[in-house]
């Protein structure tokens, strides 16, 4: 059971190292809450990843649970309290945790081009539309954590990225002729790497089974079955764990990848509106 460094992807490893010694002592999560002195949901939480424990409250399960073997799942415990590298919101660290050790990210995005596929220029504008007062030197911070994310997909081992986008993310022009102009030619080039999929959602597909919605489904390298699915609002976000959830947008993904144009013809378009741009 190899420590991660990321901070979120240790709290998910923890979770279910917990979990599985709490199974396996025959616990329930009321017997695990009532040893911590706690509420059942602070329990939930931690097994699924959305919260962490101090050392000595890890401490006091093991004994509960019976594990002598233990110096593996402290560890996770004081990597899983760590702070985040990334300098992003509190509430979207957790998923640019994950993010950085994905084997696999697949994306459907309904509005904007994905973070990962992002120019400075374009993410600059985004940042300043999403807040109008943010202060610029918070704009500008938010957008350097955005590059260094997007470092991982030239690393000797990068993940996989698969993007699907509607048309609507294309054609629509932020800030002007020149930057959308240069944003879209780097679709292209990135889209040339052995693992990056772009396909585009062309307005001509009529209704499918994602309107209105954008998620992100991460496969994690470590747990190699950890799946989740990311959601996001304006001020906060959320996380679908739950296997059949899971497995649901996994196959609406996939449902959108057969609709949508495949990654060459994607291509073509993504061009030749970058032609046509007024």
């Amino acid at each position: 059971m190899p420590a991660s460094s990321s901070p979120p992807v240790s709290r998910l490893q923890l979770g279910r190292e917990l979990r599985r010694l709490r199974d396996a002592a025959g616990c329930s999560r009321d017997d695990a809450a009532a040893e911590l002195e706690c509420g059942t949901s602070k329990i939930s939480k931690v097994e699924t990843g959305k919260a962490a424990l101090r050392a000595g409250e890890v401490k006091v399960l093991l004994d509960r649970y019976g594990v002598t073997e233990r110096d593996d799942v402290l560890r996770l415990a004081r990597d899983a309290r760590k702070r985040s590298a990334y300098r992003v919101p509190d509430w979207a660290k957790t998923f640019v945790g994950m993010e950085a050790d994905a084997a696999e990210i697949r994306t459907y995005e309904a509005e904007l081009v994905p973070g990962l596929l992002q120019t400075a220029e374009y993410a600059r504008v985004v940042t300043r539309a999403a807040d109008p007062n943010r202060d610029p030197r918070e704009v500008e911070r938010l957008v350097s954590a955005r590059a260094e994310r997007q470092q991982r997909l030239s690393d000797d081992d990068p993940p996989l990225l698969w993007a699907i986008v509607s048309e609507a993310v294309i054609r629509r022009v932020v800030d002007g002729r020149d930057v959308m102009q240069r944003q879209l030619k780097h679709l292209v080039t990135v889209a040339s790497r052995p693992n990056v999929t772009i396909q585009v959602l062309p307005f001509a597909a009529g209704a499918h089974a994602a309107m209105g919605s954008s998620f992100v489904y991460l496969r994690l390298a470590d747990p190699p079955d950890a799946e989740t699915v990311y959601l996001e609002d304006l001020t906060s976000s959320d996380y679908v764990n739950s296997p059949t959830h899971v497995a649901g947008y996994y196959e609406v993904f996939g449902m959108l990848a057969q609709t949508a144009l495949d990654p060459d013809k994607s291509a073509a378009l993504i061009e030749q509106v970058s032609e046509d741009l007024p």
